[in-house]
């Protein structure tokens, strides 16, 4: 606890969990105000997949982007930019709700922007923290990071948004626009201790091929980037249906949705602040494909058991598992890409996390309608921990860099040009 406590005396890791934390708690606003607003409207299921594809591809499409951008100019100026563009974004979708425009396609063309400056933000905010702490406090700052992301975006951000948006959608999502707005003031108070290094730019798209040419000849990189993309399509889909889990699998009124993911939530930030705090291990990939192996396990029991309270300790054993395992992949990943290349590799690592979403979706849904949701559950969880255990075989066989050989970083460099 005394590292953690050391770590945080930093202002700028300080700052930066000040504005994760209110960020994440709008997007958790967002997410039940958004909702409330399309289906209050009559718009249905197909409202909220209209909306949700209008804001992944072109998320998908700037995260790209985005990483040869953060690797180009100040991360700290892209995140301030991009707060401000989402929290008016988001503003003028609090004020058309408020004003009772609920048009499908007008909040679909209003969320374009707000997916493409969230695309933008992701690498930039990934990239920039071995910027702001030393390499020996990095895990202490990703465990940080890791472990409020459960507690604001799932309990605090929710339990607020359902009761702003009880009351009005678009008073909620005014909330939402103004938590961007402190977001963008705590990035303006971080002070970077390394900046990019003063050398010729190539043209953009040379640059992005340059960061896929070094995930490519890297190759705990390139089996993560592959596993991200097969584990996505095997869980996401399944994980979007959980209310359908709770009320038809498991008879349950809708409510208990939020015992679950409350309990869920709680014991990931748990699960990541205390990894945060335990001796480092050496091999940090290695560790995290067992704690996913652990955490995605946990949702065959999903579709095991036969009420929330028995869900919810699985729910509990998959944020910790996925938190772990993430705060592990974010400090290996910081260790070990050269801060020039950084941007590039996060924007496509972010991608592969995100791009089999859709797909995914639609083939749970339809998954579910053949073979019933728990049983969905059972296949999507044996599957996504069949490939975690696949690809910590895959690491085992062809090695991993450890943290002692994070020096290596700028030779890496010229190999990637």
């Amino acid at each position: 606890m005394s590292r953690l406590f050391t770590a945080l005396r930093r202002p700028n890791l300080r700052w930066l969990i000040a504005g994760a934390a209110v960020s994440l708690v709008g997007d958790g606003i967002y997410t039940v105000a958004i909702a409330v607003a399309v289906l209050d409207a009559g718009h249905g299921a197909s409202g909220l997949a209209t909306l949700s594809i209008a804001m992944l591809i072109p998320r998908v499409l700037f995260g790209l982007w985005g990483g040869v951008l953060a690797d180009r100019v100040s991360r700290r100026s892209i995140l301030v930019a991009c707060d401000l563009v989402r929290a008016s974004v988001v503003t003028a979708l609090g004020a058309t709700l408020a004003l009772g425009a609920s048009s499908i396609w007008l909040l679909a063309v209003m969320v374009i922007p707000l997916g493409a400056a969230t695309g933008v933000a992701s690498p930039a905010f990934s990239s920039i923290i071995p910027d702001l702490v030393d390499d020996d406090q990095l895990v202490l700052a990703n465990a940080a990071l890791g472990g409020i992301g459960p507690l604001a975006q799932v309990m605090v951000g929710p339990a607020l948004g359902g009761i702003l948006a009880a009351h009005d959608p678009g008073v909620a999502l005014l909330v939402d626009g103004g938590s961007f707005a402190v977001s963008a003031l705590c990035v303006l108070l971080l002070r970077p201790a390394r900046h990019h290094a003063a050398r010729e730019r190539d043209l953009p798209w040379v640059e992005f091929r340059a960061g896929v040419t070094y995930v490519r000849r890297t190759p705990w990189l390139a089996v993560n980037l592959l596993c991200a993309l097969v584990l996505t399509f095997a869980v996401a889909g399944a994980l979007n249906l959980l209310p359908l889990l709770v009320t038809e699998g498991y008879g349950a009124d809708a409510s208990s949705l939020g015992f679950v993911l409350a309990v869920g939530g709680a014991a990931g930030t748990l699960g990541a602040l205390v990894g945060g705090m335990l001796p480092q291990p050496r091999r940090l990939l290695a560790a995290s494909y067992v704690a996913y192996i652990l955490g995605l396990g946990a949702v065959i029991g999903l579709g095991l058991v036969h009420g929330p309270v028995g869900a919810a300790g699985f729910a509990a054993l998959l944020f910790v598992g996925t938190s772990l395992g993430n705060v592990y992949q974010d400090t290996m990943i910081g260790h070990h890409v050269p801060r020039e290349l950084l941007g590039r590799v996060r924007s496509l690592d972010w991608v592969a996390a995100t791009a089999m979403v859709p797909l995914s979706i639609v083939v749970a849904a339809a998954a579910s309608g053949a073979i019933g949701i728990r049983a969905t559950y059972v296949v999507s969880g044996a599957l996504t921990a069949g490939v975690a255990a696949l690809s910590l075989g895959l690491l085992l066989h062809r090695g991993e860099p450890t943290i002692e050989g994070a020096d290596d970083r700028p030779d890496v460099i010229e190999a990637a040009a």
